[in-house]
């Protein structure tokens, strides 16, 4: 792929300079995505152990990562004693289509981009325009672009009403802080799970009512 920058008259220090900053952006971008990844399992996988979930290892392993998680948050229960819905089956599959259609945009990216850069090459060879049909190769990246965005926003949604259940379990007095500092800042998710994953936790919320505070005498 950069070949075709040095063809198309770009100087090879450039090009040497451009894939530098490229290959150093995804290494530390990569380094500081595997502290979070790492500082989330070892909290959910403490919370998994504490809520006696199977196999609380599966914290640390990708897409099955997700069922501990909505494993986790399913052991919650609304005032009315009703359970919360199959989070971790809706999020492991959610997880598995988000990274099948990331995966095959990857693939039609390397593959077009690389035919689209052969055609700017031709086209600026022979002083021509490059055309409509020439570029349609782009169509099946943007619906399976827009597929991507879809089910991410909905994998994203499910994930804060989970994550906000597994606050309420373990700090219910935060709850409502962590998960706004979570939604604002998508960073401090990781860390919060990490902080909180030594409490003890409380699943049913009608547990904490101070039936017997003392205010009723017999």
């Amino acid at each position: 792929m950069f070949d075709y920058l040095s063809e198309l008259g770009v100087p090879d220090e450039t090009v040497s300079l451009f894939l530098a900053i490229f290959i150093g952006s995804i290494t530390i971008s990569l380094l500081i995505a595997l502290v979070f990844y790492l500082f989330e399992s070892i909290g959910v996988c403490k919370m998994a152990k504490s809520a006696e979930i199977k196999n609380p290892w599966l914290s640390f392993v990708p897409v099955a990562r997700n069922w501990v998680f909505g494993t986790l948050a399913e052991k919650y229960k609304k005032k009315n004693g009703v359970k919360s819905a199959r989070f971790g089956i809706i999020l492991t599959v959610l997880s598995v289509i988000e990274l099948v259609c990331a995966a095959v945009m990857t693939v039609f990216m390397i593959i077009v981009t690389k035919d689209i850069l052969g055609v700017a090459y031709d086209a600026a060879e022979s002083s021509t325009e490059v055309t409509p049909e020439q570029l349609a190769a782009l169509i099946p990246i943007i619906i399976i672009y827009f597929v991507l965005i879809a089910v991410s926003i909905a994998n994203l949604i499910i994930t804060y009403i989970a994550m906000w259940r597994i606050y309420s379990s373990f700090d219910k007095a935060n709850a409502t802080l962590y998960i706004v500092l979570s939604v604002l800042f998508s960073i401090s998710a990781p860390i919060i799970l990490f902080i909180i994953r030594n409490r003890k936790p409380e699943f049913d919320p009608n547990s904490n009512m101070p039936y017997f505070s003392g205010t009723f005498k017999a």
